[in-house]
């Protein structure tokens, strides 16, 4: 007996359905296209947003943040998100509070801005709270000289069993005047007390270093070039006529570098003078305007391409024209400078800072006894080199202050 429907539609309805092979290609290829549209859409920093029942496709921005030391814990407007080194997604462009800390260091805040579909890269020098004082040198020194590339320090030895002119080179790996290294350039001798010179200058190159010896009171200063690769020592009487010379030399490198680079009319006299301050990197230099009572302090930074976040010129901080002013230097990374407050000629006392090139971030690293408002940066940034004194007495040493 024949049971089946006699009606087509019936019929129909029993039958398999069956699907041709080029409609499954065009599905999978649909799977596919949408999967790459939706990766892409993500790794370009598109999210989607939802808002009063509404669904937006929003495009944001990244952060790379990283910590000298590592391994700090990263907060986004005070969310705690991931740890350094690494990148934050997802973000949604404009203005955000950043916040970096790690355990035993002073925390590091800065507001920053996130772009669309650009990455924010962030690097947190990160202070110790407890900065360590170690001796460099034990036997004296005095008016201490870094070299222009900050890898050799010059100093006048006061050490009674070899006193003169001594270089320190400063390795990578740190500082240790005993575990040797340290040159004497030039040996007093019975006619000459190099020692108690007064000043140390670097040639450019570093080949050359002019030193100053006041001899005794109402005496004409005498003035020795002393050339290192050479071993060999001869005396000036034209100390201006050298110091101009490396001038021009300093100038005309200057010179050559801004041919390359865009820079406003008006800044390039500042930046050849000799009262602006070049970066380690010899891409921003620190130049300063007088406004009615104040003095502003501004880096120019040169760096191509400019990295994300970064200004172009940075109103770094002011002071009051009349008031006394910080002496200040670069710090090895070139995104900081190294600030020394206080009357350390007059009382022997000042304060030494750290301070991001776009005003952030100003960390004081030292407050206590100085023999010499002149600090310098260790290469690598672990260390400060200060000139001071930790006992009662004439004797001045030379003191690295660990800050991480």
């Amino acid at each position: 007996m024949d049971n089946s429907p006699d009606n087509p539609e019936e019929k129909m309805a029993t039958r398999k359905i069956k699907i041709s092979p080029w409609v499954n290609t065009l599905l999978t290829l649909c799977a596919i296209l949408i999967s790459a549209t939706v990766l892409y859409l993500y790794i370009s920093g598109y999210r989607v947003k939802t808002d009063e029942d509404k669904i937006d496709l929003t495009q944001t921005g990244m952060v790379s943040a990283k910590s000298i030391p590592e391994g700090a814990s990263v907060y986004l407007d005070d969310i705690l998100l991931t740890a350094t080194d690494d990148a934050i997604s997802g973000i949604n462009p404009g203005k955000h509070n950043l916040k970096i800390a790690k355990k035993g260091y002073v925390e590091w805040t800065k507001e920053i801005e996130v772009f669309v579909d650009l990455v924010t890269d962030i690097t947190a020098v990160l202070v110790s709270q407890t900065t360590r004082l170690e001796p460099l040198t034990n036997t004296g020194a005095r008016f201490p000289s870094m070299s222009p590339s900050l890898t050799k320090v010059a100093y006048f030895s006061t050490d009674p069993a070899d006193p003169g002119v001594v270089i320190i080179p400063l390795a990578q790996s740190g500082l240790n005047i005993f575990k040797g290294g340290v040159t004497t350039t030039i040996e007093d001798t019975i006619r000459t007390k190099y020692s108690e010179g007064n000043a140390i200058s670097w040639s450019p190159d570093e080949k050359t270093i002019l030193i100053t010896n006041d001899l005794s009171e109402g005496q004409v200063p005498n003035h020795y070039l002393i050339d290192l690769a050479a071993d060999t020592i001869e005396t000036t009487e034209s100390m201006a006529a050298v110091e101009e010379d490396w001038a021009a030399k300093i100038e005309n490198k200057r010179l050559t570098f801004l041919e390359k680079t865009e820079i406003p009319e008006q800044l390039k006299p500042l930046a050849v003078s000799n009262k602006s301050l070049w970066a380690p990197d010899d891409k921003k230099f620190l130049y300063t305007i007088q406004s009615g009572d104040d003095l502003e302090y501004h880096v120019y930074n040169l760096e191509k391409p400019l990295p994300i976040g970064e200004e172009i010129d940075n109103l770094t901080f002011t002071t009051n024209i009349k008031g006394p002013q910080p002496k200040v230097s670069w710090y090895a990374d070139s995104f900081h400078l190294i600030l020394v407050e206080g009357d350390v000629e007059t009382n022997r006392q000042g304060a030494i800072s750290l301070i991001r090139i776009d005003g952030s971030n100003k960390i004081e690293v030292y407050s206590n006894t100085l023999y010499s408002d002149r600090v310098f940066s260790s290469p690598n940034g672990e260390k400060l080199i200060i000139l001071t004194s930790l006992k009662s007495g004439d004797q001045t040493d030379l003191y690295t202050i660990g800050i991480r």
